[in-house]
């Protein structure tokens, strides 16, 4: 399935349609559709999305992402084509589990799982198995900072907040890196990291520097939570990977290509406004979430 315009106001209600009730707290709406649909307004229209990501609740709970899996499954839910089991969970290309809902392929919905405490690489494939055979369930590991400060929709998902997509985006990238998408954004093969970083100046850009200036005090409480022996190291590094993209015209291009795709779409971003709005991003954000940890280490 190639990515198409959505609703996001649509997807998500007939998300909370289509899950079953008693499935629905264990849920978090994360990654585009999540953000566009806390931006619904600002941005007034549909977004090009293809998937609706589902963070299950709670971390580390691989049992938990195989219940609802085959709960789905039960439900009527049907697998994409490229969700395809493999005999044995030591296979090197586990797939994820990508479900479209019983009576139409509007979106399809993707289990991530939130990760273990502990956890130190950036990406783990955790095996997961349904009745047919053995797939993956990928946890990133700042991915728990979505359990953090949720929203909840009109129909009562809950969905991650921007301030915590956005720092999950920047400790996931400390560099720009040469990691590209596996599938094209708007015909054009876009590095993972201009695509993620893009979308931090994107949040940011839709949040306005008065909202943004608060997510530093939520990013303090969430850090400590999730990472309390790395929690002064994460945020000293925090803008290390979004300093990189501003000073590389190349890869700044293609964040700026995959944001006008997505959340900043009709807008006619420019490179120099991405520029700007990156400085300011830094400077509301980035630095005072430094300073924050700096200050209490002096203190102590």
């Amino acid at each position: 399935m190639t990515d198409h315009a959505v609703s996001p106001d649509a997807v998500l209600d007939t998300l909370s349609q289509e899950l079953p009730p008693d499935l629905r707290n264990h849920v978090v709406i994360v990654g585009s559709l999540a953000a566009a649909y806390h931006f619904r307004v600002e941005i007034r229209g549909p977004i090009r999305t293809k998937d609706a990501d589902l963070a299950i609740r709670p971390a580390g709970a691989i049992d938990k992402c195989e219940h609802i899996a085959q709960r789905l499954l039960t439900d009527g839910w049907r697998r994409t084509k490229d969700c395809v089991p493999r005999s044995t969970a030591n296979h090197p290309e586990l797939r994820a589990i990508r479900l479209n809902p019983p009576e139409h392929e509007n979106y399809y919905a993707e289990l991530l799982g939130l990760p273990s405490k502990g956890q130190t690489e950036s990406k783990l494939w955790e095996p997961c198995r349904l009745d047919d055979g053995w797939y993956g369930i990928p946890c990133f590991r700042y991915l728990g900072l979505a359990d953090h400060h949720r929203q909840k929709s009109e129909a009562g998902l809950a969905y991650a907040s921007p301030a915590m997509m956005a720092l999950a985006n920047l400790l996931s990238h400390p560099t720009v890196g040469d990691e590209v998408m596996l599938a094209p954004i708007g015909g054009r093969t876009i590095r993972r990291a201009a695509k993620d970083l893009g979308r931090v100046l994107a949040l940011s850009f839709l949040a306005g520097r008065e909202v943004v200036e608060t997510w530093p005090s939520l990013w303090v409480a969430a850090l400590r939570a999730e990472f309390s022996d790395d929690c002064s190291e994460l945020a000293r590094r925090s803008g290390d990977g979004l300093r990189a993209l501003l000073q590389a015209p190349d890869a700044l291009e293609e964040a700026r290509h995959a944001v006008d795709i997505g959340l900043l779409n009709g807008r006619g971003i420019t490179v120099e406004q991405l520029e700007a709005t990156g400085a300011r991003f830094i400077a509301d954000a980035v630095e005072p979430l430094s300073k924050l940890f700096k200050y209490e280490h002096r203190t102590r």
